[in-house]
């Protein structure tokens, strides 16, 4: 409601810019994997030998800054794309692809639009590869998306923030529920 404007298709490639600058210096970021359940992810929980060691050289390493989005090429068709909002820098393995939306588009619009199964066919049309199938930077910057106005693309975006975060509190509920079940049944039978 409130929105006439017509929604302009086009190339993702108008929307977006590559970011990653390469850690040369070696910086003391923390390290980060992205995940297809949640995102970004630090390597110490991602992995179960905690990732590269602390000591690794990761001047290859791409450094994200805040508002930014990283994915892996090779998992991207299972979701695996974070977008970057701390504080501080962090850096993420070289193999991915790290990229900032222009003026034009509400980061948050597109982290959803990239949920959506219009996101997922661009990502099958446009993959290569023989075994393993990439979706590299040039592939997600030739996907075609459809982009209203910057202040409806905002109450979007906000929209969906607050549907997810009423299914984080109703997940948080269910989790506090199973424990205090599990608690009662340790209690009934011992």
């Amino acid at each position: 409601a409130g929105f006439s404007g017509e929604w302009e298709r086009r190339q993702l490639g108008d929307a977006i810019s590559a970011a990653g600058i390469k850690n040369k210096e070696r910086q003391n970021f923390q390290s980060y994997s992205i995940s297809n359940q949640s995102g970004f992810v630090p390597q110490s929980e991602q992995f179960d030998n905690g990732g590269k060691p602390l000591d690794a050289d990761k001047s290859s390493y791409w450094i994200v800054a805040p508002r930014s989005f990283a994915y892996n090429p090779a998992r991207i068709n299972v979701g695996s794309i974070g977008y970057w909002d701390g504080e501080e820098p962090v850096i993420v393995s070289s193999l991915y692809e790290v990229f900032q939306t222009h003026e034009s588009v509400d980061d948050s619009f597109l982290l959803n639009w990239f949920q959506t199964c219009l996101f997922t066919n661009q990502i099958a049309k446009r993959q290569e590869g023989g075994v393993r199938q990439y979706f590299f930077f040039d592939k997600l910057q030739e996907s075609l998306i459809s982009i209203p106005s910057l202040p409806e693309q905002r109450r979007i975006g906000a929209f969906f923030s607050a549907l997810d975060n009423l299914i984080d509190a109703a997940e948080k509920r269910t989790k506090s529920l199973h424990t205090l079940k599990s608690a009662y049944l340790q209690r009934m039978f011992v």
